[in-house]
């Protein structure tokens, strides 16, 4: 295959062939799920060869009008699938939209944001902002981010909690409502009691900070026992449900929805 280009990229935009993935997020207690994040895990070539986003989300990143292209799309795209499912399923569901740091950082992510939430008539309890912990966020982002919350009441997620950058700072600067533990944390609990108790100390530090702990990676029953029984109230990860294409999701959803 040739190497990637950033016209390449335009492309596959115009011709719609970067794939969407949702993953469920799952209440503990409940047993139900009515929120699932959603990024783009894929991209496809003229000749359908598939390209990982580790190899296209660099390109993008390195240019300001392919970003903003992106973007747009990106929010669109992800906001008509949700808006599309719960007019199908009638039921109410929030997607978490997978925020690159180099998005929120663009001076015209809020109005992006806003304009196409209208546009697929989604309410602010429809949607979380998703925010990678692996980038840094500059001013702009951090007030773009404090906007959308404080004046437009959406929720703020703070991803891969525990890697990255300046965790503890993140929360300190952003009003985040969610937290989600790295998956590095929670994969070896049952094995290492080590792991286990920093995540008990990041659930005892978000109680405090009336922040809401979503453990990601889950994937064994023990695993699950071991964190609803700690006091986490939300998981994801494979034992719940693997990243979906649309019509997977609907399905999930469909079945496991408090309505």
């Amino acid at each position: 295959m040739a190497e990637l280009t950033k016209q390449d990229i335009y492309r596959a935009i115009e011709e719609d062939r970067i794939q969407l993935y949702g993953q469920p997020k799952w209440t503990f207690g409940k047993n139900t799920c009515n929120t699932y994040e959603v990024f783009a895990d894929l991209m496809m070539t003229q000749d359908s060869e598939p390209i990982l986003p580790s190899i296209f989300l660099p390109i993008i990143q390195a240019d300001y009008a392919l970003t903003e292209a992106f973007g747009t799309w990106f929010l669109d795209r992800a906001f008509a699938d949700a808006s599309k499912m719960m007019n199908a399923l009638k039921v109410r569901l929030t997607v978490s939209i997978n925020v690159m740091a180099f998005q929120a950082n663009r001076p015209e992510f809020v109005m992006r944001v806003l304009e196409l939430m209208d546009k697929h008539h989604l309410e602010s309890d429809n949607v979380q902002i998703e925010l990678s912990e692996v980038q840094p966020l500059d001013e702009i982002g951090t007030g773009n981010l404090k906007r959308i919350h404080d004046e437009y009441g959406i929720s703020l997620v703070l991803g891969n909690f525990g890697q990255g950058f300046s965790n503890i700072d993140l929360l300190r600067r952003i009003p985040f409502s969610i937290i989600e533990v790295s998956k590095s944390f929670v994969k070896e609990i049952e094995s290492f009691e080590r792991d286990f108790k920093v995540i008990i100390g990041i659930l005892e530090m978000a109680k405090v900070m009336d922040i809401h702990v979503c453990a990601k990676g889950i994937e064994t029953p023990e695993q699950m026992e071991m964190l609803e029984e700690a006091g986490f109230t939300m998981g994801q990860g494979f034992l719940i449900g693997k990243p979906l294409v649309f019509d997977e999701l609907k399905t999930f959803i469909d079945q496991y929805a408090e309505r």
